[in-house]
């Protein structure tokens, strides 16, 4: 029971980690790498825009949304192994 539930959560991972790999090929991320090594010496800053911090992005909504996800499939195992030893009621 619990192998199932943690090979199906490392499965997922790795299907999300080919799948952003993938995303990275197809828009280019890795195609100058001769210029990345040296963006960390540039001095060429780029200020980000001012926003207001108290409104949230849905980039913030996404990444709650991820956590929340993530938070229950990693309490899934605790709260079937509860359960199955009888102290679910």
């Amino acid at each position: 029971m619990y192998c199932f539930i943690w090979v199906v959560l490392v499965a997922i991972s790795v299907l999300i980690g080919l799948a952003a790999f993938i995303w990275a090929i197809r828009t280019g991320q890795f195609s100058d790498q001769t210029r990345a090594r040296y963006l960390a010496l540039s001095e060429d800053v780029h200020l980000l825009p001012d926003v207001n911090p108290s409104k949230l992005t849905k980039e913030v909504y996404v990444l709650l949304v991820i956590g929340a996800v993530g938070l229950i499939v990693l309490m899934a195992p605790v709260a079937l192994s509860i359960y199955r030893a009888g102290g679910g009621g």
